[in-house]
């Protein structure tokens, strides 16, 4: 059994495990909410990003979802296959699928879209009113950074900075 972390002990909790459990936290109150056979929170994630962007390659989902590239492909084929998506060959990129909701799939996210709200809200309640607004440009300040730009934050913080070159070695 896990221990929770107390700040009283001096032992800084771990960021990535608290955030990981808040994403469990979440989906738990997801599946409560909206009850079976409703839209994961990935699948309702995916189908909000193809309405944000109809014709969106896999690539730009997975940019704008979060979802690695292979999850993010399984779930693209079985939404396709129960007729919410629709995939076709991408006009300018011939190795790229253009993503499309299907009437079908507007109609679900249409209908999953007052569960997210209702579970957001839940979610939200759990932290006094004057903290929220915070906590939510918080997290999109985290989420802003690309794991490109945090590698060489933290190479930077850990003394992994590269050395100048001299002038002579550049001759």
């Amino acid at each position: 059994m896990s221990r929770k972390p107390n700040p009283e002990d001096g032992a800084e909790p771990s960021i990535s495990r608290m955030l990981h459990r808040a994403v469990q936290t979440a989906a738990e109150l997801h599946a409560g909410i909206a009850g079976p056979g409703a839209l994961t929170p990935r699948q309702h994630a995916i189908l909000e990003a193809v309405a944000a962007e109809d014709g969106a390659t896999q690539s730009q989902l997975v940019a704008a979802t979060g979802v690695d590239r292979s999850t993010l492909a399984e779930l693209v084929a079985r939404l396709a296959e129960r007729g919410l998506l629709e995939r076709s060959q991408s006009t300018t990129d011939a190795r790229a699928k253009q993503v499309r909701l299907t009437e079908a799939g507007r109609e679900r996210l249409d209908a999953s879209r007052p569960a997210a709200a209702e579970v957001d809200q839940a979610l939200l309640a759990r932290l006094p009113k004057d903290k929220r607004a915070r906590f939510l440009k918080d997290l999109g300040r985290l989420i802003a950074v690309t794991p490109e730009a945090a590698a060489s934050e933290l190479a930077g913080k850990s003394g992994g900075k590269k050395k100048k070159k001299s002038k002579k070695s550049e001759a």
